[in-house]
């Protein structure tokens, strides 16, 4: 294979140009000799002069034929003789403005990286700033918690007697679907039964009281409205009795129904929430993480759909002594675990939650 360079090559060109320049050389020679013989004179000089010049005239005739036939036939010999110096000048211009387009390139390029590293310094302080901010809202809602329950505990102390809370939840229960006005009648003269059990147990704190001793009022009407909304109706409702308004120590319960639908949000053993901790931590206390994990799982659970006593905000409660057996099984951990808060039962709108608490 011939190299690409020779291949490319205008052989006729070049030999055509050889062969002129030969026959031209050949002919001002014999010119020269001729015009030296015969001892002609040119523009006053002697022969001997005179035949050189001739020599000289055909080199000069041989150089300019030979440029003229390679610019006739090459675009960049033509180039190299007429636009050769303000080539290189626009090369040179070319050569400088792309000195400064770098520059500017390496300045842009630089500005690029300060702004990249502002951006992600940018972001990382937006990251901290929203964990500092989520980190304030469960402190003020623990706080909101807490100041809620110290209020409630200081009205209790305030009022003394009061042995019922306005809207305290005294009972509930649920109607199946299709449930007959009879049945429904039944159903909350049971609830009524639980009520007068519920007061009576809370005033048996102070001297024993029976369930005969608690007398109920309510509008008539309202349960005959409640019969009436919730008889033969094709879902499942609640019924929940709260007390109309605080009631002291021998009053009477003022009370009144409240009803709606009743849909399944939790089934049986399974898990309502579920929480990282890290025990092996030196300012870890299991009582503060399982507080803050019950009331977390309480928020979750009234989020969901579960609807908490009006009195007191609770949707149920965990024994103390299972309480303080998960807390005792938290202080012998010494690495990061899962608390998982499992229904014990089917749970629906009108509660309550009754949970047991897993590790894992």
């Amino acid at each position: 294979m011939q190299p690409q360079g020779l291949s490319s090559t205008n052989w006729t060109l070049i030999v055509s140009i050889i062969a002129g320049s030969a026959v031209l050389a050949y002919l001002g020679d014999v010119l020269g000799s001729k015009y030296g013989k015969q001892r002609i004179s040119l523009f006053g000089l002697r022969p001997k002069y005179t035949s050189r010049l001739i020599t000289a005239l055909t080199g000069i005739f041989i150089s300019v034929t030979v440029l003229t036939v390679m610019s006739f036939f090459s675009e960049n010999v033509r180039a190299a003789l007429f636009t050769l110096k303000s080539l290189q000048q626009g090369l040179a211009r070319s050569r400088e403005q792309l000195a400064g387009q770098q520059a500017l390139l390496q300045t842009t390029t630089l500005s690029l990286d300060m702004a990249r590293f502002d951006l992600e310094t940018l972001r990382n302080d937006r990251d901290l700033l929203f964990s500092e901010k989520n980190d304030l809202e469960a402190s003020v809602a623990s706080l909101r918690e807490d100041v809620e329950e110290m209020r409630r505990e200081l009205e209790v102390m305030r009022l003394g007697t009061i042995t019922v809370q306005a809207n305290s939840l005294l009972a509930q229960g649920h109607i199946p679907p299709g449930t007959s006005p009879e049945r429904v009648r039944e159903m909350l003269d049971a609830l009524e039964g639980e009520v007068r059990a519920a007061v009576a147990e809370r005033r048996s704190e102070r001297r024993y009281v029976t369930s005969d001793d608690v007398k109920l009022f309510f509008a008539p009407a309202e349960k005959s409205d409640v019969v009436n909304q919730i008889s033969n109706f094709p879902e499942r409702q609640f019924v929940r009795v709260l007390a109309a308004e605080n009631i002291a120590m021998d009053e009477e319960v003022k009370i009144h129904f409240e009803t709606g639908r009743s849909f399944l949000l939790y089934d049986e053993g399974e898990v309502l929430y579920r929480r990282l901790v890290e025990p092996g931590r030196r300012e870890f206390n299991a009582e503060d993480v399982l507080h803050g994990f019950l009331r977390e799982l309480k928020n979750q659970a009234i989020k969901n759909g579960v609807l908490p006593d009006p009195a007191t905000n609770s949707v149920g409660s965990l024994e103390g002594e299972d309480f303080f057996e998960v807390v005792e099984k938290l202080k012998g951990i010494g690495i990061p675990t899962i608390i998982n808060a499992v229904a014990l039962q089917d749970i629906y709108t009108e509660g309550p939650v009754r949970i047991e608490i897993v590790l894992e």
